[in-house]
Formats: C-alpha cells, sequence, structure tokens
C-alpha cells in the first residue's frame, strides 16, 4: 500500500498525494472540513449563539489552509458558545486525529453520539483515532456501526481491510478490499492494498491484476502501482520486466529515491553495471537533497 515515511519529499507529488489522502481518509464523508453553509445553506441564526457560527467558520477557514492547531482553538470556541453544534465537535476531531492528538480527538466524537447518536462522522472518526493508537479491536467496532448505518462508503471498507490486515484475517481483508472497489471502482489504494495481500498469500497472478487494473486509472497513485507492479516482478526473477517498471516510476516521479535504488540492483543482477552505477547515482543525489520519497 502506498505510503510516504518521514524521510519523504515534502515537495514531492507523491508526498503532497499523501497528506491529502490522510485528511480524506480521517474525514471520510467528503470534504474534510465541511461548511454548514455549504452542506445545507444554514446560517447563524441556527446556533444558540451567532459567535458560534463565527468561530466554527473560522475553524474551518484555518483547517483548510492546513493550520490545524489554530483549527482547534477556533473549533473550541465554537462549542464553547453551544455546546451543540455537532459540526465543530466532529471538524475538532479530525484535525486533533490529523495532528495525532488522538486521545482528544476521542473526547470530541464521544460529544456527538449525546447529540446525534448516528452521526456517522462521529463513528468513523473515532474509528480512525482508535486505529492510530492501535486499538484496532474498537476501531473495527466503530467501522462496522459504520457501515451498517451506510454501506456505500468506500473509505470506511479501505479502512476495515487494513485493520483486518492487522488481524490476519486475509480472506476478510480481501472482501472488504472487493467493496470498496464495488463502491468506488477507481480506488486505486483498495487495488493495491488487495494486490498487496494477494502477494502475502502467493496468489500472484491475482496480484498482478490488481496492480494491473491500478495502472489503468488516471492519478498520482499511478506511481505506486508500477512501483508495486515492479517489485513483484522482481520477485518472481521477471527482472527486465521489473526493470521497465522502475522506469515508468522514474519517468512519473523522478524524486522516488528508492525506484532508482531497487532498479540499480536489479540492473546489476542483469549485469548491466554502468547502468546500475547511474541509477545509484541518482538515488544517492535524491537522497541528499531532498530526503527521497518512497512509496509501498
Amino acid at each position: 500500500m502506498t505510503m510516504c515515511t518521514d524521510d519523504r519529499n515534502t515537495t514531492s507529488p507523491l508526498y503532497k498525494y499523501c497528506l491529502l489522502l490522510m485528511i480524506v481518509v480521517l474525514s471520510v464523508l467528503g470534504g474534510a472540513f465541511p461548511s454548514l453553509l455549504d452542506e445545507k445553506g444554514l446560517t447563524g441564526s441556527v446556533f444558540g449563539s451567532e459567535d458560534a457560527f463565527e468561530w466554527y467558520t473560522l475553524g474551518n477557514n484555518k483547517a483548510q489552509q492546513g493550520k490545524y492547531e489554530e483549527a482547534v482553538e477556533f473549533y473550541d470556541r465554537a462549542v464553547a458558545a453551544d455546546p451543540s453544534l455537532v459540526h465543530a465537535w466532529n471538524n475538532m476531531g479530525n484535525a486533533l486525529s490529523i495532528l495525532r492528538r488522538n486521545d482528544e480527538a476521542l473526547a470530541c466524537f464521544a460529544a456527538v453520539p449525546k447529540l446525534n447518536p448516528n452521526d456517522i462522522h462521529a463513528l468513523s472518526g473515532s474509528a480512525n483515532a482508535l486505529s492510530q493508537l492501535n486499538r484496532h479491536a474498537e476501531a473495527l467496532e466503530y467501522i462496522d456501526k459504520t457501515l451498517a448505518l451506510n454501506p456505500n462508503r468506500d473509505y470506511i471498507w479501505f479502512n476495515k481491510a487494513n485493520i483486518l490486515v492487522e488481524f490476519k484475517r486475509h480472506d476478510d481483508a480481501l472482501e472488504a478490499f472487493d467493496r470498496a472497489i464495488e463502491v468506488n471502482p477507481a480506488f486505486v489504494k483498495a487495488m493495491l492494498g488487495k494486490g498487496t495481500v494477494l502477494r502475502e498469500l502467493k496468489r500472484y497472478d491475482e496480484a498482478l491484476a490488481c496492480y494491473d487494473a491500478a495502472i489503468t486509472v488516471e492519478g498520482p497513485e499511478v506511481v505506486a502501482a508500477f512501483y508495486d507492479k515492479a517489485t513483484l516482478l522482481n520477485q518472481l526473477g521477471r527482472r527486465e520486466e521489473a526493470v521497465a517498471h522502475y522506469n515508468m516510476v522514474n519517468q512519473l516521479e523522478p524524486e522516488f529515491a528508492e525506484a532508482w535504488h531497487e532498479k540499480a540492483h536489479i540492473l546489476e543482477e542483469l549485469g548491466w553495471k554502468e547502468e546500475a552505477e547511474e541509477c545509484l547515482k541518482e538515488h544517492k543525489l535524491i537522497s541528499s537533497e531532498s530526503g527521497g520519497c518512497c512509496a509501498s
């Protein structure tokens, strides 16, 4: 599955995609910090205090700018002015989760059921926070509650699949990945996750089919699809095919240092010494300048 590590290049398109994806996964239901005005045309008059609406709007603005610490302060003022403001509790929980302050996020999400017992935002937000705390069994319970209310959320199926992978429940995980793809046929990360599980199960042809399907979907995730397929082809001893796929990674994401490194090893095994040395030079240059970029 695609991911960025701490040594990533923060200017890389792949890194920017990873950050955006984290925000989307945390919020699950569309925009990370939805505005009430956008959703229902509501105004400050629906709150106990117009101050609550103003603080809430400022919080959304800060969150959309990536200023989550400031967003939390504004959301906190909003719920102080109007404790019944469910959206502010949820958005504050999302911002806290992004800041990895997951215990505080859970406290925000816990306030919502008292106001709206079937609030999907709070249920899915709690699941994400619990998962980040490695409390996977509890997270799975919240995910199942969310899916019982609305089974057409692709990222919730995706999150469930990843937790099931943690529990080594591979068949159940594959089913959850399939449900995510059924809801969203262009869900590349679910395809790659499914491919990873199939690879662990040594169902290589099926894994390659997942990667092939992912490669056909336009978008930044195609880099990870080419990388994952190249890795598996190398594992299967199909080295020249692997090199061709690493070439695509190099073309699409030139600053992806690990791809240059992996390709160099294969080129050495194929006896292509000069090409391997060039790849190693590229890897060293990228790593020294920017920390490189990783996927999968």
